[in-house]
């Protein structure tokens, strides 16, 4: 996860944990699909959310951006649904991360606190942004928009790019249990936001930025016909705002 000001190093080589090839996993953001992961791994399939939520995020602060340089009146409103929402899942997610997972990851690799203090300036570049969504000046405003979330992907990029790593190499040194226990506590996150926006918009925004090899194995457990349910459901009640998300 990144900020403009915030590109997170990784600390000299004596203050990253030792590793094993037996600890470390291999996810990556570009491989994210049954055929690239070991799934039967109870590790991989817990950290399996982190890597999708960051794409879902990395691809729609991207759409925003892209698409404010365009926005009339004609498409303001639901421009301001779509990115509001965006900055909305990207503070729900640095608050989780910062609440639930990486204190207790930070207890077998320091470096998760220092990516706690990162994320303080992605607060501020997202505060900064949802000030400048005001429907009465949004057209106006359009290309300073535009410039603040293609800063914030850069942000974002980075700080993702450094949890990516050092959740690969924090492996399998947490125990499973305790992971388990974190999962609850993000799930009960999840239920609590889901009933704001509602359980359709949620979940189509989630699925429309996905790429499709993602979408096959999270959210895991949903049956295809569910997901294409949902997805063409979605399509028919939220289609003003769903020109603004990302696309494959």
């Amino acid at each position: 996860m990144a900020t403009t000001t915030s590109t997170q190093q990784v600390p000299p080589a004596a203050a990253q944990p030792e590793k094993t090839g037996a600890e470390s996993l291999t996810l990556h953001k570009d491989r994210i699909s049954a055929d690239a992961l070991n799934l039967k791994d109870p590790y991989v399939a817990s950290s399996l959310g982190l890597f999708a939520i960051h794409n879902v995020l990395r691809r729609s602060v991207a759409s925003c951006a892209q698409h404010a340089k365009n926005v009339s009146s004609s498409n303001a409103v639901p421009f301001i649904f779509y990115s509001s929402y965006t900055l909305h899942v990207l503070k729900d997610q640095l608050e989780s991360v910062d609440t639930v997972w990486f204190p207790k990851f930070s207890e077998y690799d320091e470096r998760f606190n220092a990516q706690i203090k990162a994320h303080e300036p992605i607060y501020q570049m997202v505060a900064a942004l949802e000030e400048l969504l005001e429907l009465e000046k949004l057209v106006e405003k359009a290309s300073l928009i535009s410039e603040k979330f293609e800063e914030l992907h850069k942000s974002i990029d980075v700080e993702f790019d450094a949890e990516e790593q050092f959740s690969n190499e924090l492996g399998h040194r947490v125990p499973i249990d305790e992971i388990r226990v974190m999962e609850k506590k993000q799930e009960e996150r999840r239920s609590a936001q889901v009933k704001i926006y509602g359980h359709l918009w949620s979940a189509v925004y989630l699925l429309r930025a996905l790429a499709p090899k993602e979408r096959a194995i999270f959210p895991p457990g949903i049956p295809k016909v569910v997901v294409s349910g949902m997805l063409t459901a979605g399509a028919f009640q939220f289609r003003k705002e769903l020109q603004f998300s990302p696309k494959f």
